[in-house]
């Protein structure tokens, strides 16, 4: 047999998983061979440290003690290491950041020409001269209102939520709202708006 095929040998032979006829031809083959009969030695030295080595027993507080003589890690390693930890929390931060950026430049990049969304524009009143919506009084209208740019005032129903940005809205005392009302004159409150409907949009997803 070839000195290949030995080494292979001497690997199951120490894991002794060789039979008497295999331990033979490897005997024989040493008797002749200077390579596998030192290529056997050193592992057998190997295993023999090894397993003097798992009788040592080192103290205690061994862990703190190394970790105490170790440099103390910078501000920036913390960071990196934070971020690997958690890179769900890392993912949703930059996402954030990103759309942030966008729904900002969107806010300041607006005309302030009165804009509504409804799924019933036919049933509102919309005053263009004075940037104002009116849901009359008697009208019903289904899903949401959005205006922009302008004031909602509700005297009738509205089976959703009545937004208005960079408005108001007003609901009279015989209107019904079954959802919200939100004025959003701020960029902040127009961030956390959008940052709700996106959210809404992707729960019947995740589900």
């Amino acid at each position: 047999m070839e000195c290949r095929e030995m080494v292979v040998l001497i690997h199951e032979c120490l894991d002794g998983e060789t039979d008497e006829l295999a331990n033979q031809s490897l005997l024989n083959h040493m008797k002749t061979c200077s390579s596998c009969r030192q290529h056997m030695h050193e592992l057998q030295r190997v295993i023999a440290f090894v397993q003097s080595a798992s009788h040592i027993h080192v103290s205690p507080d061994f862990t703190a003690r190394v970790l105490a003589k170790l440099p103390a890690p910078t501000k920036k390693n913390l960071f990196s290491s934070w971020l690997r930890n958690h890179p769900f929390l890392t993912a949703a931060a930059v996402f954030f950041v990103l759309m942030a950026g966008s729904l900002s430049a969107n806010w300041f990049d607006r005309n302030d020409i009165l804009q509504v969304s409804s799924a019933n524009m036919d049933k509102l009143k919309i005053d263009r001269e004075r940037n104002f919506v009116v849901v009359p009084e008697g009208t019903s209208i289904d899903g949401d209102l959005v205006v922009r740019n302008g004031d909602v005032e509700v005297q009738g129903e509205v089976r959703g939520n009545v937004v208005a940005i960079e408005g108001k809205v007003f609901v009279a005392s015989t209107a019904q709202v079954v959802g919200n009302t939100e004025s959003i004159e701020a960029i902040v409150d127009w961030i956390w708006y959008e940052v709700k409907n996106i959210g809404n949009d992707l729960l019947p997803i995740m589900r």
